[in-house]
């Protein structure tokens, strides 16, 4: 499993699951998990993927913590990254 982490302010959740759920489903990725913790900065959103490459794509996208010592992307992915061909949801939360 390749963990996310994405830090949300308070009340940002609904919009943000939004984004997410917009672009799973346009690049056709499956998370296997997804939770919700109440922190002192808000709440930490963690989603595992079982795909590596799908977990990176995604931190790139959402700015989500992941571990990047696997390696890059492959070619497509990282290309779609580079040039924006993912849909950004780097909106300010």
């Amino acid at each position: 499993m390749y963990a996310e982490d994405i830090h949300l302010r308070p009340g940002k959740l609904s919009g943000k699951m939004f984004e997410m759920r917009l672009w799973l489903d346009q690049y056709c990725f499956e998370p296997s998990t997804f939770s919700c913790h109440d922190q002192s900065f808000g709440l930490l959103v963690s989603i595992k993927f079982r795909v590596a490459q799908e977990a990176r794509a995604f931190a790139e996208c959402f700015d989500g913590r992941t571990d990047r010592s696997s390696g890059a992307l492959p070619g497509d992915l990282a290309e779609r990254s580079r040039t924006g061909g993912f849909l950004r949801g780097r909106a300010k939360v």
